[in-house]
């Protein structure tokens, strides 16, 4: 009876350890999230994402620990994900044009569909930006002065803004350098020390070019800078070239659908946070947001478009 009494207890231990491994496992989240930046600290990117974050640990409950990884245009913290474990606690934040362009554009460890996409928040305002001390009113008096000086240089942040201004520097036989940079932050940096000529940047020069200590010269999205509508489009130039540029929030491929649920509820939350909304504004990246499956037909219908593009050259 000693025995069938220690089997018995023994059996019922373990029971309910299998039934408490059950119940942890469907409670997501029960220990901290990583939000992994693609982009340094200080950028668009990064500025967005914290807010975001801030306003994600109310809804899930949890602390999120922010990292940033910057480098190859968001590329490198994309690349590591694929190794990360499909369990929701690693999500990492980057620009949607380095999964919709950048595997259209050079071979790269990554493609669209090795993903979970979960969230999209804000457009950013793309253009191309110079010190107001240069003279130049729009990106063709800049055009201009490569022609004169024999070539400028400029701030790259991204795969994409290197296409664009080789394309555009191609088709009017001028000398256009990128110098790279680790996100929106350095490149403004560069530009206001006068280390360049001009820079791409996703956002975050609105700030300086509002307070007028930067010339907004050509916006890269199909509308112009709100605030600066005196700047055209790169179309509005006659380039066939444009961006329409968001902040993904993807996981691992394979994440269980309890836990993604979960997740795509809980950034719908942290979207009507008032201080994500505020940063948004102050980054002039409008209220956009997509969840779900919403942001998934997205990103695919604009990688299409991205692939129809760079084929077409």
């Amino acid at each position: 009876m000693k025995y069938l009494r220690t089997g018995v207890i023994s059996a019922a231990i373990a029971l309910g350890l299998v039934s408490f491994s059950t119940t942890a496992k469907a409670e997501f989240p029960d220990k901290p999230v990583t939000v992994v930046v693609g982009f340094g600290a200080g950028g668009g990117v990064d500025t967005i994402s914290r807010a975001a974050s801030s306003a994600l640990t109310k809804s899930l409950g949890q602390p999120i620990v922010v990292q940033n990884r910057p480098g190859a245009g968001g590329g490198l913290a994309v690349t590591a994900l694929k190794s990360e474990a499909a369990d929701g606690y690693t999500i990492v934040a980057t620009t949607s044009t380095t999964l919709t362009f950048d595997p259209h554009a050079k071979d790269i460890g990554f493609g669209i569909d090795d993903f979970e996409y979960i969230a999209a928040f804000g457009v950013f305002p793309e253009a191309l930006v110079a010190l107001p001390s240069r003279g130049w009113k729009t990106f063709a008096d800049a055009i201009a002065e490569a022609r004169k000086s024999g070539g400028l240089t400029y701030a790259s942040t991204t795969s994409i803004d290197r296409v664009v201004l080789a394309a555009i520097a191609k088709k009017e036989g001028v000398k256009i350098s990128p110098v790279p940079t680790k996100g929106g932050a350095e490149a403004v940096a560069q530009t206001l020390g006068g280390h360049v000529d001009f820079a791409y940047s996703s956002g975050t020069y609105y700030a300086q070019a509002k307070a007028g200590k930067l010339s907004v010269l050509a916006a890269l999205g199909d509308k112009r800078v709100v605030g600066f509508e005196d700047a055209p489009t790169l179309r509005e130039l006659g380039y066939d070239a444009s961006s329409v540029n968001m902040i993904l929030f993807l996981t691992p491929k394979g994440l269980p659908a309890a836990v993604k649920a979960k997740l795509v509820a809980a950034f719908k939350a942290a979207a009507t946070d008032k201080t994500l909304l505020d940063v948004l504004a102050k980054r002039n990246m409008g209220n956009v947001v997509l969840v779900g499956s919403d942001i998934e037909s997205a990103v695919h219908e604009q990688s299409k478009q991205f692939k129809a593009a760079l084929s077409s050259n």
